[in-house]
């Protein structure tokens, strides 16, 4: 039986990998993990899903899919702030593990988009759309006042 070797990261950890090391996108990349996948090995190594938020430019903070070499994933050092992003399957934060989103999450949300509320409601009410399949025993009512009902009104 072969073990296999473990995951030197994890959610709410910060990641650099060079272009070379991953699939689906162009230039280095730092990402700040929301969800560790499935391996797979290929060729040329190990490669792993993972799926996160891209911190700097050129895009800005966005979440990210992509498959990445295992072996050339590297931990930012030293202490990072807290990623309030969801962690699934259960939807709670990474950064303090109350429900996403979190009070944090959420001040940080109203500030990110600030200049298009339009734009958080589609993104919020995307993560109500996946969150329904993984909390199925949450009712859509309190699923939408978890994800949409703390929004400001205009």
């Amino acid at each position: 039986m072969t073990t296999r070797p473990p995951i030197p990261f994890r959610a709410g950890d910060v990641v650099r990998l060079a272009e070379q090391h991953y699939c689906y996108g162009l230039g280095p990349l730092t990402l700040r993990i929301v969800e560790v996948g499935r391996r797979e090995r290929h060729s040329d190594g190990i490669w792993i899903h993972l799926r996160g938020v891209e911190l700097g430019p050129p895009a800005g903070r966005r979440q990210r899919r992509v498959l990445a070499r295992l072996d050339a994933v590297e931990v930012r050092p030293g202490p990072t702030p807290a990623a309030h992003v969801p962690v699934r399957p259960g939807w709670q934060c990474a950064g303090c593990h109350d429900a996403w989103p979190c009070p944090d999450g959420r001040r940080r949300l109203l500030a990110e988009y600030a200049a298009d509320r339009a734009a958080l409601g589609v993104y919020l009410g995307l993560h109500l759309v996946d969150s329904a399949g993984d909390l199925r025993d949450e009712s859509a009512g309190s699923l939408h006042a978890r994800f949409l009902g703390w929004l400001p009104r205009r």
